[in-house]
């Protein structure tokens, strides 16, 4: 998305791609949702996001246009804490109160009843397949690592996902990496419904996505057993009769960071290197507008917004 912000402004680029495995955006979900956590907070940038969301696919120059879908998401409460919190929410991405009655014909179980509220998804997988085509056709994907001694004096924009750990100019900030496995099942439950583990149908309704499990550590072991344990377990709102059939089990590595804002910016002694990276479990919600900051920074010097610019760390980590 940055790539094509960056053409869309005129700039000559050329994307770098190792082809590396365990990438979040090649199993992501693309669910955007607009109350977020336990608590149901909604980001306060996440008005300009969708803004920025329908302004990048507007412009994006392909003829597949349906690479974000409104849906209705069902949040089932799991406290009558939770039910009190949604009663006080801005009534403009809430819709109906759901009381238990209403989820049992759905098909759900729930002893707080359930919000239903707008939301998005993002098909992030046919995304990357038509960008991809996009870059070739105008010879602008590589397919190969990096080298800096290929590009001397180039200005390079580091966008690699969790491995920015390994990157020798940037791998001192605080990156928090976390590992995710998602499921694919038939489901007769066409809904999209969620307690913090989702439940998500494609656009066809013929297979589901139900996810996701977080661990900081062995983030390269890939898909376990254990975690398809802990996202059947945590699935309480599925019926107990249902029978589930798994069809397929993925994981990737979301590059998360400490504070859980994105790092983005110039290096400090290097002035030909950037970063863009961070962007965690939000990627689908926040990166075409951090891209479009990051434009505007790059080519017309504005500055990054303080809580996803670099310069909050420099003073902390020697680069």
């Amino acid at each position: 998305m940055l790539a094509h912000t960056l053409r869309q402004k005129g700039q000559d680029v050329r994307v770098i791609d190792a082809r590396l495995p365990n990438a979040a955006s090649k199993v992501s979900a693309g669910l955007i949702n607009p109350f977020i956590g336990p608590k149901f907070n909604l980001p306060y940038d996440f008005d300009q996001c969708m803004e920025a969301n329908f302004m990048f696919l507007k412009k994006f120059d392909s003829p597949e246009k349906n690479f974000i879908r409104a849906i209705k998401l069902i949040r089932v409460f799991i406290s009558k804490k939770q039910q009190d919190r949604w009663s006080s929410l801005s009534e403009k991405y809430k819709n109906d109160m759901l009381l238990n009655s209403d989820c049992r014909i759905i098909g759900i179980k729930t002893k707080f009843g359930a919000g239903l509220t707008t939301a998005w998804q993002f098909e992030t997988q046919k995304f990357l397949q038509v960008s991809r085509e996009i870059l070739c056709s105008e010879n602008r994907l590589i397919i190969k690592p990096f080298n800096k001694k290929d590009w001397p004096g180039h200005d390079v924009i580091f966008c690699e996902g969790y491995r920015v750990r390994e990157n020798e100019w940037f791998k001192e900030l605080p990156f928090s990496p976390a590992q995710g496995d998602i499921l694919t099942i038939k489901s007769v439950l066409n809904a999209h419904v969620s307690n913090g583990t989702w439940h998500s149908p494609d656009s066809r309704g013929a297979n589901t996505k139900l996810g996701s499990t977080w661990k900081h550590n062995d983030f390269e072991s890939g898909p376990s057993k254990l975690a398809r344990t802990q996202i059947l377990k945590n699935l309480t709102f599925l019926p107990d009769d249902l029978n589930i059939k798994i069809i397929n089990q993925v994981s990737g590595v979301r590059s998360g960071t400490l504070d859980r804002n994105p790092i983005m910016g110039r290096h400090p002694k290097l002035s030909n290197y950037y970063l863009f990276n961070g962007f965690g479990s939000r990627g689908s919600t926040t990166i075409a507008l951090s891209a479009m900051e990051f434009a505007n920074f790059l080519i017309d010097q504005k500055p990054i917004p303080e809580r996803k610019s670099i310069l909050r760390f420099l003073s902390d980590y020697k680069l």
